[in-house]
């Protein structure tokens, strides 16, 4: 009998070994929301001007800007060792997959690697449970990614429970954008318009006594966590302060601290590759200056037009191996 394969992650800063990225064949404008609050003016026409068009038809430029950072930032995990896997676009005849949902939410949401699952020590959790309901239809593109993948390794394999298609802000959601990793502390944002209250019930009562669930509120404006703090290196984290209603964690309190301003958006969504290497937005100067005056290597990618579809290197980047 062949040996499991290892999967696993339990910080957010371990050599990374093994990462899922997504595509841009399917990535359509979604239809605007409420809970779309964080986008930007200018994208809120777009959105209201084209909903449920294909970007690569709508915005074709745009599309190969999207895919030529997908494809700069697979040539740099690569680079660094990491073995890489890419989700694919919905076959041909899976007609419902394309369909699902787009009578509640037009748009579809494909590049973002990191969305649609995480892996907690060796808990591989698909996260079923978008808050946005165009973003949904993704989930078996990134099944037939993932399972494979988790075939014959020592991975316990759970899903968070499919949301209602009837659409309300109350509902259990989840979303890896919000989670946070350090050993045995978890944290877990909630802005309102993604994580719910309901959720992080689920993800504690999942995880039981195995870890310390540590809930981190944001202003009701904003969107994910990881755009607003990001633990990047034992002892180091970057934050926007403004962005919390609380003070941080107790366990985060006397962590080094880089700090990020509102109009820097998406600011702390930055990689780790290692303990000593991150990938960050090329246009965030400021913050890869403030990693280099850490000590830590900066790689740059240009990241501008998927920041503005939601997604920075660490969204773009699904977790599946580190080293502890």
């Amino acid at each position: 009998m062949s040996e499991k394969k290892i999967m696993g992650a339990w910080n957010e800063w371990g050599k990374l070994r093994e990462a899922a990225l997504g595509y841009v064949d399917d990535l359509a404008e979604p239809e605007y929301i409420p809970a779309l609050i964080w986008v930007s003016e200018e994208g809120k026409k777009a959105l209201r001007n084209k909903p449920g068009e294909l970007v690569r038809e709508a915005f074709p430029e745009i599309a190969k800007r999207i895919n030529h950072t997908i494809d700069t930032l697979e040539r740099v995990l690569k680079e660094n060792g990491v073995t890489v896997h890419r989700t694919k676009p919905i076959p041909d005849g899976f007609d419902e997959e394309k369909a699902y949902l787009k009578d509640v939410q037009k748009g579809s949401y494909t590049i973002g690697g990191a969305d649609f699952f995480r892996v907690l020590g060796t808990r591989v959790l698909l996260l079923n449970s978008f808050h946005l309901p165009f973003r949904r239809n993704n989930i078996w593109s990134v099944r037939r990614m993932l399972e494979p993948i988790l075939e014959n390794s020592n991975a316990t394999y759970f899903a968070t429970p499919p949301p209602s298609p009837h659409y309300t802000r109350d509902e259990l959601y989840l979303e890896n954008g919000d989670i946070m990793i350090d050993g045995h502390n978890v944290y877990v944002g909630m802005s309102g318009n993604a994580t719910s209250p309901k959720g992080v019930a689920w993800l504690k009562q999942l995880l039981d006594d195995d870890y310390r669930v540590h809930t981190i509120r944001l202003k009701p404006n904003l969107f994910h966590l990881d755009w607003l703090l990001t633990l990047n290196r034992p002892g180091l984290l970057t934050y926007c302060p403004e962005a919390l209603i609380d003070p941080l964690p107790e366990p985060l309190t006397r962590w080094d601290k880089i700090e990020i301003r509102p109009d820097e958006v998406a600011g702390a969504n930055n990689l780790s590759i290692d303990e000593n290497t991150i990938v960050v937005a090329e246009h965030h100067t400021r913050i890869a200056e403030a990693y280099a005056k850490k000590g830590m290597q900066v790689i740059t990618i240009p990241a501008e037009e998927t920041i503005d579809y939601g997604s920075g290197p660490r969204c773009l980047t699904g977790i599946l191996r580190r080293d502890p």
